[in-house]
């Protein structure tokens, strides 16, 4: 199984504020939309409270959480959703967030999709946790394109 994170982060390396996108950049979006489509998407529990319509459709919905989330499927550990994931045969898990599910993911990652966004947002409250530096160290640069003006996206592997 490949392991995917993605996300998009202000200069800053912010992803979030108060609970939600601190954007709406809808290139951004429809590539999110595009790269997972027919996947297994893997979320927090507060991210999967935040979305606007859920599940995600045409796509395998997971929750990690400490507290049980009715409707969806739903894990307590990292470990057990792993495993669980591999034996059933998934070949791409895709990790959306939030903070803490990518820190627990980041040493698993296979690949990285990270949306740029060329701006310094206003209260920003939720951070991705590793810097750029560190990514730069564990991954290769393989693709970046411009989606809007103040959108990158970028793709690197391990």
């Amino acid at each position: 199984m490949k392991i995917h994170l993605i996300w998009a982060q202000d200069e800053n390396g912010g992803i979030g504020k108060d609970g939600k996108l601190p954007w709406h950049i809808s290139e951004d979006l429809k590539n999110f939309k595009k790269l997972t489509l027919g996947s297994t998407i893997l979320m927090g529990r507060k991210t999967w409270e935040s979305l606007p319509i859920r599940p995600l459709l045409e796509r395998k919905n997971i929750v990690l959480s400490s507290k049980d989330v009715s409707d969806v499927e739903c894990y307590t550990s990292v470990e057990k959703c792993v495993e669980v994931l591999y034996s059933d045969g998934t070949e791409k898990l895709f990790v959306i967030g939030g903070s803490s599910i990518f820190r627990n993911f980041i040493h698993l990652a296979d690949e990285l999709h990270i949306t740029h966004v060329d701006e310094i947002i206003e209260g920003i409250n939720t951070y991705f946790p590793i810097t750029m530096p560190k990514i730069q160290q564990k991954f290769e640069k393989i693709e970046e394109r411009r989606l809007a003006y103040n959108a990158v996206y970028s793709h690197w592997v391990k």
